[in-house]
Parts: structure tokens; C-alpha cells; sequence
């Protein structure tokens, strides 16, 4: 199949009331390259060379556009639309109940199994656990204990006040048979809820095991030396969260999105070296990811990915050599987040990716590439969710997205 010769980006800024479009095309514009809008303001259209491509909106717009034809660009395109009503996107987000992620305790039964997410290998069998129960955020015992040590004490010193209380940032969450515990990113199980999992000890680490899937041997996460429970790595498995559903499984980007954003939300600074971890068997130096999330929110349709709007965040990001020791230096300033070798592999795949969804002109800021992570979300919001026109449902590839619509009004210089 050939290149398209025309491609489509559309970004909600809802913080300005503004929607920036972007149209690249692979020959140069004529007197006959159009941009149409159709009557419901949902849909744009870009004609160009007897063809077409079309894409939703990530929201409703209004009113007049000015579209530009830079003079020092002939293949591109690009417009500032005024969005209608925030109302359509800002109620979603407002009731979101903000970061949202695969496989919480609600969403889990006494029938689910987990399987290892490469061979379908047994990690847990449907019927082992019969009750879950979801963790608090990680940084839950640091914000327990500034309330905590600011709260007046009678006879005792700040320094055992939250100790005492069972919740300081050293405390641990004991696995209980028969009881599945969740995160964010992982499942707490009790080791003979698992039997099947290998254990695996690391000549050089002795304070930890890695855990092995039965079935083709890799890392589905770790267990503490001593400890009864393992953390298994959601990014690593596949759910079947009840009887009778599908299999469920999630691009670790998934998850490292929703650790950013816990992030973000519990600190000053957006930006974040992302490097792997100490529980993986492999001693060799990895290299990082410095991250700046430029934008934690936004909306966008892309013709690359077809009609659909997707949630997401913008991010902008590079290579690091040696993020421990750019850490050691700059703690003070950066974040950190701290993964698996094989999810950061995925992550950083994931991120150059997305970059090549975004237009030629909008793939670097200074010395960063920009890409866009999606956010998971259990119901759609924006047009996913307003529009119930077909355009928006799953089609099989190759099925022929957009005929030119009608009723399309253009978007007048």
C-alpha cells in the first residue's frame, strides 16, 4: 500500500479554548488543496490531488478558522480553530476521578486468572483469590506522615509519631493467602496462591529473587528475601478478569503513564529520569530517559491512527547515557522513576512510536523529541464518547475509513 499523500493531526488546548490543526502533504498545494469542515463541526476533510483523508475533531469547534499556508513550507498546512464548548471535554475530566489504569480491585472477581502475557503460561489459576483489595498510592505513607508530624503530640517525638502509627514510608503491606492486593502497576499475591512461578536468585543480589514465568522464562517481577509475597508486574501478564471475558493485556507505556502521572501529582517538578530497575538478573549498564511532561492532558485525532480521539499526554524526551549518576547530581531537580529493563525497552519504543503520529514540524522542541502516551481510560471521554457514528468503532485494516461526508462547508482563508 502506497504512502498516503495527505495526513491529518488535530490537538484540543482547552486551556486556551483553541484547537490547532495540521495538514502535511507530500507534493506541493495548489489552487485546488482545500480544507473542509463538515456541517456538524465534527469532522475535517483535506483535499489534495484528487484525494482525501479525514479525521474527528478532539471536540466541537465554532465559528470562523484562520488557516495558514506558510509561505516557507509548500507541504504544509496548519489552523487555529476556536472550540465550541469545553463543556463536551472539561465534565469528563473534571469526573474522571483522575488517574485511571487497568485492573483495579473493582474491576477483579473471585473467578480471575492471570497468564503470562508472551505464552499464556498459568500464573494465577481463576478461583485461588477471592477477594481484592486495592493499595494506596505509594506516596501515601510520606503524605501520612507530614500530616502526622504537624499534628500536636502529647509526650512523644516527631521522629516516631508516624512509626508508631503503623503508616511511615518504611512500612510494608504484608500478601495474605487467598487475597490479591493492587497497584498502579503490580498485584501483591501470596506465594502459594502462585505455585507455579519460579523463583530465581541472583548470584550478586541477595536481598531479592527474581520471578520467572513456568512457561518460557521471563520476568513477571520480584519477591523481597524473606517475604511471602510477590509483586507481579501488570505490564507483564494477562487478565481474565471473570468468567466468560477475553483476555485481557496492556502496552507497558500503560502503566509507566500512570506512574508519571502519580508523579506529577505528588511533586513540584514535570520532570523525570525513567531508568531500570535492580530486581532484573541483568548487571549490565542500561541507559535512561529524561522526561518533561509539557502537557498531562490533552486530546488528539490523528489520521495515522485512524478517526478515533485519543487521551494523552504530550511529553518531550531524550536519551541518558548514565541516569544513576545524572541523578546523583540533579536529585534535587528531577524525579524518578524506576521500571523494569524489558518495560523500559517498550516504553521507549512506545515514545519514538508515537512520535512519528505527530507532524514533521512538531517532532522536536530544542533538543528533545516530543512524543504522546496515552492515557487509559475505563469509559472514553471526548468524541469516542459524545459520537456514536460508526467511524468510531474498530474496523479490520485496510477497510476504507472516510468518504468525503456530506454537507462540508470550507474553511475560508
Amino acid at each position: 500500500m502506497s504512502n498516503p499523500t495527505i495526513y491529518l493531526y488535530a490537538e484540543a488546548l482547552t486551556h486556551i479554548r483553541q484547537l490547532t490543526l495540521h495538514a502535511s502533504l507530500q507534493t506541493e498545494k495548489n489552487e485546488h488543496t482545500k480544507i473542509l469542515l463538515s456541517s456538524d463541526k465534527k469532522i475535517i476533510t483535506a483535499l489534495h490531488d484528487g484525494q482525501s483523508a479525514s479525521i474527528y475533531l478532539p471536540t466541537q469547534i465554532s465559528g470562523t478558522a484562520h488557516v495558514t499556508f506558510p509561505i516557507d513550507k509548500k507541504t504544509e498546512i496548519s489552523a487555529r480553530l476556536q472550540i465550541d464548548d469545553l463543556g463536551q471535554l472539561k465534565p469528563d475530566i473534571d469526573e474522571s476521578g483522575g488517574i485511571e489504569v487497568p485492573w483495579t480491585a473493582g474491576a477483579l472477581t473471585a473467578n480471575t486468572a492471570i497468564r503470562c502475557k508472551d505464552c499464556g503460561a498459568d500464573v494465577l489459576q481463576a478461583g485461588r483469590v477471592t477477594v481484592w483489595k486495592d493499595l494506596p498510592s505509594e506516596h501515601w505513607a510520606e503524605l501520612m506522615d507530614f500530616w502526622f508530624c504537624h499534628k500536636p503530640h502529647d509526650n512523644s517525638t516527631h521522629e516516631h509519631a508516624a512509626e508508631s502509627k503503623g503508616f511511615s514510608p518504611t512500612s510494608k503491606f504484608t500478601a495474605t493467602p487467598r487475597v490479591g492486593l493492587v497497584d498502579a502497576v503490580s498485584f501483591l499475591l501470596h506465594e502459594e496462591d502462585c505455585p507455579n512461578v519460579q523463583n530465581v536468585k541472583h548470584p550478586s543480589r541477595i536481598d531479592s529473587c527474581t520471578l520467572k514465568c513456568p512457561g518460557c522464562g521471563i520476568t513477571l517481577g520480584f519477591r523481597q528475601e524473606g517475604e511471602i509475597g510477590y509483586r507481579l508486574f501488570k505490564s507483564r501478564l494477562q487478565v481474565i478478569p471473570d468468567l466468560n471475558q477475553d483476555a485481557e493485556q496492556f502496552p507497558a507505556a500503560i502503566f509507566v503513564c500512570a506512574q508519571l502521572l502519580s508523579l506529577i501529582e505528588s511533586s513540584v517538578t514535570r520532570r523525570i529520569v525513567v531508568h531500570a530497575d535492580n530486581h532484573t538478573e541483568s548487571d549490565l549498564k542500561t541507559e535512561g530517559l529524561m522526561l518533561w511532561i509539557f502537557n498531562p492532558d490533552i486530546y488528539y485525532s490523528s489520521s495515522k491512527r485512524g478517526p478515533t480521539v485519543h487521551r494523552a499526554m504530550k511529553v518531550f524526551y531524550k536519551t541518558l547515557p548514565d541516569p544513576v549518576k545524572f541523578l546523583d547530581a540533579n536529585s534535587n531537580v528531577y524525579e524518578e522513576l524506576v521500571g523494569t529493563t524489558d518495560d523500559l525497552a517498550d516504553f521507549k519504543k512506545s515514545l519514538q512510536e508515537s512520535t512519528e503520529i505527530l507532524p514533521q514540524s512538531a517532532r522536536r522542541f530544542q533538543d528533545w523529541d516530543v512524543g504522546l502516551l496515552d492515557r487509559w481510560e475505563k469509559n472514553a471521554t471526548g468524541s469516542a464518547k459524545m459520537d456514536e457514528n460508526p467511524l468510531n468503532k474498530k474496523v479490520d485494516e485496510g477497510f476504507e475509513l472516510f468518504k468525503l461526508p456530506a454537507g462540508m462547508q470550507e474553511l475560508y482563508l
